[in-house]
């Protein structure tokens, strides 16, 4: 289930650090069901050592004003997309903020729900073309490192990895493992798609950017609610159809 949310801050501005990716984590977490929410950031759905928690968020849209060296600035009224596979998970996150739209805080800004309704993608091709809309974000670990190295669209190793999150996703929430063919490949990405974002301390690389997605259509709707590539949870990797407005 993918969720289309329309707030409106307090006041003239929505004001936001320049990396406000934990601050729409734990706002999601935040209005969860209590039990889902402990789940999902303690644990997880796991496969072998790897854990997923299966749900993705998207940047927030909006008419951006300004910026300065710590904070960003939009006009009040915004978008904010949320997905994933687990109609409980998306269910959850949609009553819990409905019910207490009277009390709603983004960082230090009071908000208010204004709309909310579900997007649904139909008569979709076994090829469709997807923007980023938060940066896809793929990496390796190399062995005895603690480090991350990133991975870029020039990489051929960034669409197998692709690939293999995608497939590993299809597993955890179909039961079986998939057994056709799976293609991502670019269809427009520059350098000035290379996005960097600071989550918790850390320096996060991701891409933003248009792919081709070759694949049966579950495969392709489990993309829109989980997300391409590593740290979904975190606001990476939502993807809609190029030409979807957002």
């Amino acid at each position: 289930m993918i969720l289309r949310f329309i707030f409106k801050a307090d006041g003239e501005v929505l004001k936001l650090p320049k990396s406000y990716n934990h601050l729409l984590q734990a706002f999601f977490y935040r209005h969860m069901d209590e039990h889902i929410a402990t789940f999902l950031h303690d644990r997880g759905y796991e496969l072998g050592k790897r854990r997923f928690k299966l749900f993705t968020f998207s940047k927030i849209f909006g008419k951006f004003l300004k910026k300065d060296e710590e904070h960003v600035y939009y006009k009040p009224t915004f978008r904010l997309y949320f997905a994933s596979p687990k109609n409980e998970v998306s269910i959850s996150a949609l009553r819990n903020l409905m019910l207490s739209k009277k009390d709603l805080f983004l960082g230090e800004n009071r908000i208010q729900v204004l709309n909310v309704e579900p997007v649904v993608f139909e008569d979709l091709p076994e090829e469709v073309e997807v923007k980023a809309i938060s940066p896809i974000v793929v990496y390796r670990t190399p062995p005895g490192s603690r480090y991350y190295h990133y991975l870029t669209p020039h990489d051929e190793d960034f669409y197998r990895l692709l690939v293999e999150n995608l497939k590993r996703k299809y597993l955890l929430v179909y039961g079986r493992p998939f057994e056709g063919k799976i293609e991502i490949e670019p269809a427009k990405v520059s350098d000035r798609d290379f996005k960097k974002v600071v989550f918790k301390g850390t320096l996060i690389k991701g891409w933003s950017g248009i792919y081709r997605l070759k694949a049966p259509q579950d495969v392709i709707n489990l993309a829109f609610e989980t997300g391409l590539g590593a740290k979904n949870s975190a606001g990476f990797g939502m993807v809609f159809p190029k030409g979807e407005p957002v």
